[in-house]
């Protein structure tokens, strides 16, 4: 068997197999992929804390500091705080309240 007809046939016999170089080229080409993530559901709104839960210290207020704990009213508080005096009475909570519902 000459050196030609032995290179063709190991080439033909790759070629078959297909080439590990190929498969390893594939694999760091689907790894680069980003992967489809599913989306997550929308979180459900939960219903507001009761006025007495947030108002901590039982002023009959409740403080930019009691807001805190719960983000989306401590998000719109400014605007809730409609005498602007630092504190959100029951009234005004409960236009908070309301719209969480």
């Amino acid at each position: 068997m000459t050196l030609a007809r032995h290179l063709a046939g190991l080439a033909i016999a790759v070629a078959a197999l297909g080439s590990p170089f190929a498969h390893a080229q594939e694999a760091s080409r689907d790894a680069a992929q980003p992967q489809a993530t599913p989306t997550p559901a929308a979180p459900t709104p939960s219903s507001p804390k009761p006025f007495d839960e947030l108002d901590a210290n039982a002023d009959g207020a409740i403080s930019k500091d009691e807001a805190a704990i719960d983000p989306p009213l401590a998000q719109a508080f400014g605007t809730l705080d409609t005498d602007a005096d630092g504190r959100l009475a029951p009234e005004e909570y409960a236009v908070y309240a309301q719209g969480q519902s």
